[in-house]
Order: structure tokens, then C-alpha cells, then sequence
């Protein structure tokens, strides 16, 4: 019984997931999740006593996995540190590409806190996996040794947040998508020396 309760959970959140990021947290009710689910609200409600505390048990096991992702590309052996920064940014812009803009704007807007657990979890794994990442390429010569992992990371990080915001947005002809690859080809081309920007270019062609 406790297994079978683990499933439903699951597929609650598969599916509640699903409808977030493609319409956003405010615009999805818990009526349509039901719906989409073929199950009764009671059910739902069983799970869940809101859908606050669905998002927050979505997004929770969401930042779980991906943590476990970026470890698994920062740490995995053999491997140039050239390739894990490709193989980094491209998970990271797989991420943002799944979700809609109006999640990222209801987010903010209308789910303060579950914004901060994200924004806190970021933050998190930026200085610790990548930062060892970044330190790694410098030390192995493929990335400028003239720029220090800590402060790229401060001036990443604090690019993202301000750029990746409605209000920064507002009236823009870009989605998020656009504006993480932008930042990722400035930044990070920036970061590689000479021979390893050339490489680069290469295995993007």
C-alpha cells in the first residue's frame, strides 16, 4: 500500500510538473490537474492539501535531480574540463527551454518563496560544483588562469538574476532561452583561452 501510495504521489507530481511548465503555476488549477490525471479531486487532496504544497514538493524533488545531474557532469573522471563546461551549459539551457515564460514570471510573482528555494539552491550549486569545475579547467590550462573561478562566479551569478527576471524582460523581444544563451556565449567564450575557444568553435560547427 505504501508503494502504491509512492506511485500515485509520483504521478501527481509528473503530471502537475508537466502543466506548470508549459502554462505556468497560476494559470493551472487543482480541478484541471485531477482532470489530466483521470482521478478525483478528493484523491488530489489526499496528496496534496494545496496546490502551493504541490509546487513546493515539485519543485523540491526537481532541484534534488538536477543537483544530482550537475555533479554527475562536474565530477565525472577522464573527462576535459572543456567537455563538462559544454555538456553544463547545455543541461542548464535544456532546463530553461522546458519551461514557459509564464512560469518564470508566475514564479516570481506569484510564488515568492518556491522562487527563493530555487534562486538559494542556484546559488548553491554554482559555488560549489562549478566553481570546482571552473578551477579544474584553469588548473589544466583551459581556461584563463587571469580570471578567478570565485569572481566569474560572482559576475554569472549575479548576471542570471538580473537578467532573468519579468521586469527586466518587460518589452523585450527575448525568452529566457535567448537570454541564457547569450549570456553563456559571452561569458563563457570569454573564460576559455585561446586554444580552447578555438576548440570550441570546432565541436560547435
Amino acid at each position: 500500500m505504501v508503494q502504491q501510495d509512492e506511485d500515485i504521489k509520483q504521478r501527481i507530481m509528473d503530471e502537475a510538473r508537466a502543466l506548470f511548465f508549459r502554462y505556468g503555476f497560476s494559470k493551472v488549477t487543482m480541478d484541471e490537474t485531477a482532470e489530466a490525471l483521470g482521478m478525483s479531486k478528493k484523491t488530489l487532496y489526499r496528496f496534496f492539501p494545496s496546490k502551493e504544497d504541490l509546487l513546493q514538493e515539485i519543485t523540491k524533488h526537481h532541484l534534488a535531480s538536477c543537483e544530482t545531474e550537475m555533479r554527475a557532469i562536474v565530477k565525472r573522471p577522464g573527462a576535459d574540463p572543456l567537455d563538462k563546461l559544454q555538456e553544463y551549459t547545455r543541461y542548464l539551457a535544456a532546463l530553461y527551454a522546458k519551461m514557459s515564460d509564464a512560469l518564470l514570471h508566475d514564479l516570481r510573482r506569484h510564488a515568492p518563496e518556491i522562487w527563493r528555494m530555487i534562486d538559494d539552491h542556484s546559488q548553491k550549486c554554482v559555488a560549489t560544483e562549478f566553481q570546482a569545475l571552473i578551477k579544474e579547467g584553469r588548473q589544466k590550462g583551459r581556461f584563463r588562469k587571469d580570471v578567478d573561478e570565485r569572481l566569474f562566479i560572482l559576475i554569472y551569478s549575479s548576471v542570471i538574476k538580473e537578467v532573468l527576471n519579468p521586469e527586466a524582460l518587460a518589452g523585450l523581444p527575448f525568452k529566457p532561452t535567448q537570454v541564457f544563451d547569450t549570456v553563456v556565449k559571452v561569458l563563457f567564450e570569454g573564460l576559455l583561452t585561446e586554444k580552447a575557444r578555438t576548440e570550441y568553435h570546432a565541436k560547435q560547427a
